[in-house]
């Protein structure tokens, strides 16, 4: 693996000059970057703490949804008195009641009976009905549409709505955005640095409402140009030019938009852009049932009440996928998959206002974020440094910079979100990316220790290593790619981030490492390696100093530790869920996850943001966000956390102590905003985190044995239950932030799991006859001065965060640095007694089981 070979040298030089191309825009001025063309674009995309965006105010027209109500009650009133071969003569609707007449008297009731289905209790409230049925005189039937059905429709509507919203901008890339309910029927939407505003107006409220219905072909030209429309039916326009300026067509749906499952950009017969779509069974059933009793009839396809297209039905189409075809453009075509594949908006969303907003964080707090980031990436070069001296801990630190390029670039390309607590998790990744180095210089050691010569030891440190390195990442890739796909909003952004990472730390700590000792080897010829052990003629690198072999006996406290750590867990677990009140329990939850207030204020002079965040300071007030709004600087908005006794009086004293810095300062109505982390997206998170564990468990059984995986999956529980335990506990506030520090601790106590389970395997194979409470033992003490330099240098950068990062990321650091703790606890006192409490099978004759006391069973018996 040390040969100097082409394809190694080419690849590391074309990717490494490739991500320092894709960094520039985030190294050169915009005006040098619009002077050439041919220099990439792309920056990082900074999130909406860092560098604002677009503020869209979304009102849900709910008169809409109620119109669409009483239209679909009155084609539903229909369909079913002509089911039940009751006639009828006129069938009304006049603002919220649909009347018809039964034209036989006795008949009257068997129409009851027949529209009864059409009135269903509120899942809500039971009691309560969306249509009231009743019989008038003159065998007249209403079907009221009740206020309480109404109310139910609209606050569903909303938050369907914001679903949708959700979707669809997260469709557009991992941006990240904000999206919170204001009031009854309004939707804040907040899309960082979003360059193109029009774009995102019309991604978001395009409705999206995709139905099939067919053609009246028995309305005459001359009708439908004066507006004549036999019942049953509706005149629409059309959006395509080859059709006419509008046509009729029946207003039963056939299938809708509820039933597509995939929509993708195709091509037309005549290679015009069009859009291909799939719909689930149900859809499919229905579609080929109606194009069979149909050949040789058009039918339409309607997109937001237009005709789009109106192809005439050939043969049945059964496959259950077709094709809409238009005057589309590409653009277009894109657009209408991203908003299809979104869902349909239940009702219209009106553009209330517009504006553009400045960071969620003061400019104080970035530059704090900023400091913090390059000394805790300064530590961790010094240390490496002294670690493993100017050769090894230069080539680690060439890798580690190599590795910050790859990532920059790639964030950069595919424009994932980049923002405040992404700043604190890159930081980390850079940190932990070294453990692979320190795992490859370990190995290296170990065969020196071994009797091999440099070139052996050099080989065989990369080979060995290797097997370890994909297990640790693979797991970690695998979780990242299930978080991605079953996750929603920030959820997906991170994992985004954190797949870069591991790809480009196992590329830049492998591949560049190698290189690198590779050049260094054939161009020195050592006879001795720089990291082995000490020769009395100096203290630096620190390595020399650090014990070159441990023989502690971890197992033996195994009862003691898991009798501890079952305590802790329970203790967790209780102050976790108690009190048990929505939607947090006892953690202290945040306006992400609980809402808040939004008061927006405005002066003559512009606003100092600065100093109006520390007049809020001042009001013990939680999880406060101060954000300018519009052009000239004259506006803001302040959200902050509604307190769950006397609100009012917490908004006055707010108003109070601003007027008290702000003299000229007006305010508008205060509005009641809802989390940030919604059903849908907490569920999302939640699935999410289960597939990804699971997806480690089972890796780690194909890898291993299912004791091992076991034991990773009880490992993982302990930390992530003792990480709530620390919110509960300490009081820090539990927001979207403190879930990303939860993802990372995952990955983390993963990595360093599969690092010991890796070295317990091994030695399985290498001491047959050594009892399994001795091989574990050999294994944590042969790992450990890997982990403690791994755990060392994450806890520096941390340490560093917590310390200069300022409020908007203490709870952060401190929940990973104790996660680094209690993960590196967990991987020797959780995960590995799991494998002794049911023992491992050492060959396929003997099985050996040791209890955690160290007691040593009988072996099975030989066949």
């Amino acid at each position: 693996m040390m040969q100097l070979s082409r394809w190694k040298i080419t690849l590391v030089t074309l990717v490494t000059l490739l991500g320092i191309w894709f960094s520039l825009p985030n190294l050169l001025p915009k005006t040098v970057l619009d002077q050439y063309g041919f220099l990439p674009k792309n920056g990082l995309n900074l999130g909406l703490d860092l560098q604002g965006g677009s503020h869209l105010l979304l009102e849900v027209d709910t008169e809409a949804l109620a119109r669409d109500k009483i239209k679909n009650l009155t084609e539903e009133t229909r369909d079913r008195l002509r089911g039940a071969g009751i006639a009828f003569g006129s069938l009304t609707a006049q603002g919220d009641v649909v009347s018809v007449r039964i034209n036989e008297a006795g008949r009257v009731d068997a129409a009851l009976t027949a529209l009864t289905p059409l009135s269903n209790p509120l899942v809500n409230n039971p009691s309560a009905r969306d249509v009231a049925i009743t019989k008038e005189a003159d065998q007249v039937i209403h079907l009221t549409y009740t206020k309480e059905g109404k109310a139910a429709a609209s606050s569903g509507a909303v938050d369907a709505s914001i679903e949708t919203v959700r979707r669809r901008v997260d469709n557009l890339g991992t941006r990240e955005p904000t999206i919170i309910r204001q009031g009854t029927n309004r939707i804040v939407v907040q899309a960082p640095g979003e360059s193109d505003p029009e774009q995102l107006k019309r991604v978001i409220g395009t409705t999206a409402k995709l139905t099939f219905q067919m053609v009246d072909e028995s309305a005459s030209p001359a009708d439908v140009a004066a507006g004549r429309v036999p019942p049953g039916s509706e005149l629409l326009p059309t959006s395509d030019p080859t059709l006419p300026p509008s046509m009729v067509v029946k207003k039963r749906v056939i299938v809708s938009g509820e039933n597509l499952t995939k929509a993708f950009v195709d091509t037309d017969q005549s290679n015009r852009p069009a859009i291909g779509f799939r719909f689930d069974g149900e859809g499919a059933r229905k579609f080929g049932e109606a194009t069979s009793q149909n050949i040789g009839r058009p039918f339409a396809i309607i997109l937001d009440g237009k005709v789009v297209s109106a192809p005439r039905i050939i043969s049945a189409i059964t496959g259950g996928s077709g094709q809409i075809t238009g005057n589309f453009t590409v653009q277009e075509a894109s657009e209408l998959v991203n908003v299809l594949n979104g869902g349909a908006l239940t009702a219209p969303l009106n553009i209330e206002e517009q504006r553009v907003v400045s960071a969620e964080l003061g400019a104080d707090s970035v530059a704090k974020g900023q400091l913090s980031t390059i000394i805790a990436f300064i530590s961790v070069l010094i240390f490496m440094l002294l670690a493993y001296g100017w050769l090894f801990g230069g080539i680690s630190i060439a890798a580690l910079i190599v590795n910050l390029i790859l990532i920059i670039a790639g964030m950069s390309v595919t424009q994932a979100t980049l923002t405040l607590p992404g700043i604190a998790g890159l930081i980390l990744t850079l940190a932990v990316a070294v453990d692979a180095n320190v795992l490859i210089y370990e190995r290296m050691r170990d065969e020196i220790r071994a009797g091999r010569n440099v070139i052996g030891a050099l080989d065989a440190g990369f080979s060995k290593a290797m097997e370890t390195i994909i297990d640790a990442n693979l797991t970690s890739l695998g979780a990242a790619a299930i978080m991605f796909f079953f996750g929603a909003g920030p959820v997906r952004g991170f994992a985004w981030t954190l797949s870069l990472g591991v790809i480009t730390s196992v590329f830049s700590a492998v591949m560049v490492t190698q290189l690198l000792l590779a050049w260094w080897y054939h161009a020195r010829r050592p006879k001795t390696l720089p990291i082995q052990a000490a020769d009395g003629k100096g203290v630096w690198p620190l390595i020399k100093i650090l014990p070159q072999k441990t023989n502690f006996g971890f197992v033996r406290f195994s009862k003691l530790a898991g009798i501890i750590s079952i305590v802790l867990v329970v203790g967790s677990l209780f102050f976790t869920i108690w009190p048990a009140t929505p939607p947090c329990g006892g953690l202290n939850c945040g306006v992400d996850f609980k809402g808040g207030t939004i008061l927006e204020m405005s002066q003559k002079s512009t606003i100092d943001l600065a100093k109006l965040r520390s007049t809020l300071d001042t009001l013990d007030l939680h999880d406060v966000q101060v954000q300018g709004a519009g052009q000239s600087g004259q506006d803001a908005m302040i959200r902050f956390e509604s307190p769950t006794t006397n609100a009012q009086a917490a908004l006055d004293r707010v108003q109070t102590s601003i007027k008290a810095q702000f003299p000229d300062a007006s305010f508008k109505p205060a509005t009641v905003v809802g989390p940030k982390v919604s059903g849908e997206l907490f569920t999302g998170g939640i699935l999410a985190l289960v597939f990804a564990i699971g997806l480690m468990m089972v890796y780690i059984w194909f890898r291993f044995e299912w004791q091992f995986g076991m034991g990773a999956v009880v490992g993982l529980m302990h930390d992530v239950i003792l990480t709530f335990g620390l919110f509960a506990v300490f009081r820090l506030e539990f927001t979207l932030t403190a879930v990303a520090a939860i993802l990372t601790i995952i990955g983390y106590s993963m990595n360093d799991t599969v690092v010991v389970f890796d070295r317990i395997r091994e030695n399985l194979r290498k001491y047959k006859k050594l009892p399994l409470k001795d091989v574990i033992d050999l294994s944590i003490n042969e790992t450990l001065s890997r982990t403690i330099i791994t755990g060392v240098t994450a806890v520096m950068a941390l340490t560093g965060l917590a310390v200069l990062g300022g409020e908007a990321l203490f709870s952060f650091s401190v929940a990973l640095i104790f996660g680094i703790i209690i993960g590196t606890y967990s991987s020797i006192y959780v995960a590995a007694p799991v494998i002794l409490l049911w023992g491992v099978n050492r060959n396929a004759a003997e099985a050996e089981v040791v209890d955690v006391g160290g007691f040593k069973g009988k072996k099975a018996p030989q066949p």
